[in-house]
């Protein structure tokens, strides 16, 4: 008998594997498993008979959010990774305001509508000069732009002409990022790997798309240990999660949550996917019994 598939999702725009997701393909194959790669944005088919859908690279989601909803709600609650109400709760950037509700250190931020006179209002209320404003839904930096005081028309017609949105997180600049962000990667709740994030000269995004770099690196024990106190927070244990954050006055302050489709690095930590895979796998006992 055929075994289903384990199909990673990707996306119309990038529907090959990534180098990273491209070590827990091997891994899975390695462990007696099919392995798929299809675009969200593609047929259904391979979702609905699949073993399991692992939520990849679906990078151009905030492209089309009703689109990306609309597939998440049709997706098994019991055989998706990470689940879809976690995934629905994740996609808006605000999540960080609800984690600080809850606990989490985090810099001062403030959902408000894509305005001008709304943003200087934030501004105002942060008690800061500077910040960041990222829209509500978003990825890969697009649409992020640095806000003076004053500032606000223009940042916000830059932010503009790379994406449409109508709400937006301000969040106040931290100069910190100078040194990179950290990254802690996460298989279902046990620290795997940490991974730095680092921005091109003269910008402040880490992003790929904006010149950013990442590179493996260790990270202290009581960064971990932040870091695992902010997954406590959340109402349920995601199989994956990367844990994205600064260092301020040697405190953890939490900048990102990512259980959508994180960018892991398990291209750059050798033991990281299988790692991955493993923890997977102990979700899906049933696979781990079925023959090929």
């Amino acid at each position: 008998m055929t075994r289903a598939p384990i199909v990673l999702a990707t996306c119309a725009a990038w529907p090959a594997l990534s180098p990273s997701d491209q070590r827990l393909a091997a891994a899975l194959i390695a462990r007696g498993h099919r392995v798929e790669a299809t675009p969200w944005n593609g047929p259904a088919a391979p979702f609905t008979t699949a073993a399991a859908v692992v939520i990849r690279s679906t990078w151009d989601y905030h492209e089309a959010p009703d689109a990306y909803l609309a597939w998440l709600s049709a997706l098994d609650p019991a055989r998706t990774f990470n689940t879809p109400p976690l995934i629905r709760w994740n996609l808006s950037k605000a999540h960080v305001i609800d984690l600080g509700a809850r606990g989490a250190h985090i810099p001062r931020s403030l959902e408000v509508d894509a305005d001008a006179d709304a943003i200087s209002g934030a501004l105002q209320a942060l008690g800061v000069d500077e910040a960041v404003i990222k829209p509500l839904i978003g990825a890969s930096g697009a649409g992020v732009e640095r806000v003076q005081r004053g500032g606000e028309v223009a940042a916000l017609a830059r932010a503009r002409m790379r994406k449409t949105f109508d709400r937006v997180l301000v969040q106040e600049f931290m100069a910190e990022i100078e040194h990179g962000e950290l990254a802690g990667v996460f298989f279902d709740g046990v620290f795997s790997h940490g991974l730095r994030r680092r921005p091109a000269t003269g910008d402040f995004r880490v992003n790929t798309q904006h010149g950013g770099r990442k590179e493996a690196t260790d990270l202290e024990p009581a960064v971990v240990r932040a870091m695992s106190a902010v997954l406590g927070l959340l109402p349920e244990l995601p199989l994956y999660a990367r844990v994205d954050g600064l260092l301020r006055g040697g405190r953890f302050v939490l900048m990102e949550l990512e259980v959508n489709e994180p960018a892991l690095g398990l291209d750059l930590v050798a033991p990281a996917a299988a790692r991955f895979a493993d923890a997977l796998l102990v979700r899906l006992p049933a696979l781990t019994n079925t023959s090929a």
